[in-house]
């Protein structure tokens, strides 16, 4: 598990196309976050947690675009390269390869954003005097961007054993912004549920976050709205349900890969 999580880690975080693609993205946000707040009220706002929250939120919802696609053909590259069928015969433990993989790749993809929002952090702390930011922002990494990172990797390394990796990237792109980014009064949606990846119910409950005007529930049932089964009341627990959930979604997807990885290649 050491040797792949290596190997994967410093041959996805070695990819130039990996930080193009990241800044990019990152140099629009930036433009975009600029029209509606001026960045210099953002930098001396006194209220580190909001702060940082509101940072981590606009991440979370664009970068995991980026990542997702990426780590679409991280599973089926081994047999197209015919390096699979060696790796099965060696001695090595094919669940140890596996989770090194996932957790290599997840790793990787995990960089750009930690540089990107810690390096705002950092900023922030240094121009408003608020080295507490450091402490809301590792909190807010923990609980909300990290398992985004893995629920998505897990699905990114999963499903392209069952599609076509460029289909799924297409896929993928649909989903994030229907699930994530659109209210369920709108239409139905996976968004504000348990099972929403940029983490609705632990952005209100946990750290305060109720949209850029504090006034938005972002979590929770809503009136005559589809799936609301899968958005019980908001409350603290629910908000470490919610974590919880997109932890054992990632683990029992991932935990079908081999039996997927066989019947693709038989």
């Amino acid at each position: 598990m050491t040797a792949a999580f290596r190997y994967e880690f410093l041959m996805q975080v070695r990819k130039r196309s990996m930080w193009i693609a990241n800044g990019v993205v990152v140099l629009l946000l930036g433009l975009l976050s600029a029209r509606g707040r001026e960045v210099g009220d953002l930098l001396h706002d006194p209220d580190a947690k909001a702060t940082v929250t509101s940072v981590a939120v606009a991440i979370n919802l664009i970068l995991p675009v980026v990542y997702g696609c990426f780590l679409a053909d991280r599973l089926v590259r081994d047999d197209k390269l015919g390096v699979a069928a060696i790796l099965d015969v060696t001695p090595s433990s094919g669940a140890g390869r596996l989770a090194g993989k996932y957790l290599g790749a997840c790793a990787a993809a995990a960089v750009p954003l930690a540089i990107v929002y810690f390096g705002f952090v950092a900023l922030y702390a240094a121009t408003s005097g608020r080295p507490v930011a450091f402490a809301w922002a590792a909190a807010v990494f923990a609980v909300v961007i990290a398992p985004a990172v893995l629920f998505v990797g897990a699905f990114a390394l999963v499903v392209p054993l069952l599609i076509p990796a460029p289909l799924f990237r297409v896929l993928f792109v649909g989903y994030w912004f229907w699930g994530n980014a659109i209210t369920p009064d709108a239409m139905p949606t996976l968004a504000s549920s348990l099972v929403t990846p940029v983490g609705s119910y632990p952005l209100q409950e946990l750290f305060g976050y109720r949209g850029p005007a504090g006034d938005t529930e972002l979590a929770g049932p809503a009136p005559g709205a589809v799936f609301n089964f899968l958005r019980p009341e908001a409350t603290p627990a629910t908000a470490w349900l919610s974590v919880g959930v997109l932890l054992a979604l990632a683990i029992l997807v991932l935990s079908a890969a081999p039996a997927l990885r066989a019947r693709t290649t038989r």
